[in-house]
């Protein structure tokens, strides 16, 4: 590995630009950042329903991975497709930072009466099938509404008021900084609130026959953070699904064993989530695999109860 300089793939956004400097920056040899445009990226207000096709935003990064004209591409783990690609692995996955989505508010629309603290009637915009599900199954009336562009643009839309409320991933918003004063600002707590599958994790690929880039990528691996991230991304390849479907997943680690909370929408239209507690393994995949689908097809399966949201500021 010596004198070799890693050349890292990335998208071109404020967000994955953060991403790939932050992988360079604690990455144990030197390295350069090759910007590559993705499907996502030319075609951002593409799918108004939410269904994307799986790679979407990472396929011309693996394919300049399998060219060797990168060497290590740096994804939000939940936009990599559970399936890899023939002769590329997941080199590195890292620490977690908040998995939780964020709700913000314009002032006029907030009402702290309603489940959700947004009006009645009010457009929110959410940019997947599972945001726009959990708000039909937790706000009051409220009227889901596809959510295009970076992290940014998201804010911005809703401050120019083409949204009354946005949903955003906490992770972009803290990892980038963004400014979000004059909006009211509430988490979404993910035991409610199911966060996708790798949300707020990094997964770094690399070509599963490149040891010195797995070498290279150990001070950014973290093992507790890999081994819920997989069991969520089982689950969610179990169900067939993508990272736009209606599915949430969120595993922690709590006193030797693991907690797994699961939901997605069942074909009533319903948002239906379990939770159960095992150990780490397969057998924890099938049984929660098999629960939530016993739960789909209940006609009593219900949305859990309990607090949605906590106040961030305003």
């Amino acid at each position: 590995m010596a004198g070799r300089v890693f050349k890292i793939g990335t998208r071109g956004s404020d967000l994955a630009l953060w991403q790939a400097r932050h992988v360079a920056s604690v990455l144990a040899a030197p390295s350069e950042t090759t910007i590559i445009t993705t499907s996502g990226d030319r075609f951002l207000d593409a799918s108004p329903t939410g269904r994307l096709e799986k790679g979407f935003f990472t396929k011309e990064i693996e394919d300049a991975l399998l060219e060797s004209r990168i060497d290590i591409a740096v994804h939000s783990l939940k936009d990599l497709p559970t399936a890899l690609v023939d002769g590329l692995a997941v080199g590195a996955v890292s620490a977690r930072e908040a998995v939780s989505d964020w709700l913000l508010v314009r002032a006029e629309a907030v009402d702290l009466s309603c489940r959700l603290p947004v009006k009645p009637g009010s457009r929110v915009g959410a940019s997947s099938l599972r945001r726009q599900s959990m708000l039909r199954a937790f706000g009051d009336g409220l009227e889901p509404v596809m959510l295009r562009g970076n992290v940014p643009t998201r804010v911005q839309k809703c401050r120019r008021g083409e949204y009354d409320a946005v949903i955003v991933a906490a992770a972009g918003l803290k990892r980038l900084q963004l400014d979000l004063t004059g909006l009211a600002v509430f988490e979404l707590v993910p035991e409610i609130w199911l966060p996708a599958p790798g949300q707020a994790a990094l997964g770094v690929e690399i070509r599963a026959a490149d040891g010195e880039a797995r070498q290279a990528l150990a001070p950014i691996e973290n093992a507790e953070s890999r081994a819920c991230v997989e069991i969520e991304r089982s689950l969610l390849h179990r169900f067939e699904g993508g990272c736009h479907e209606a599915f949430g997943a969120w595993v922690i680690s709590e006193n030797g064993g693991l907690v797994v909370r699961l939901g997605h929408e069942n074909a009533r239209d319903t948002w239906v989530a379990v939770a159960l507690r095992g150990m780490a393994g397969e057998a924890i995949v099938g049984e929660a695999f098999t629960v939530l689908s016993e739960a789909m097809q209940s006609n009593t399966a219900a949305a859990p109860e309990g607090p949605v949201w906590r106040f961030v500021s305003s």
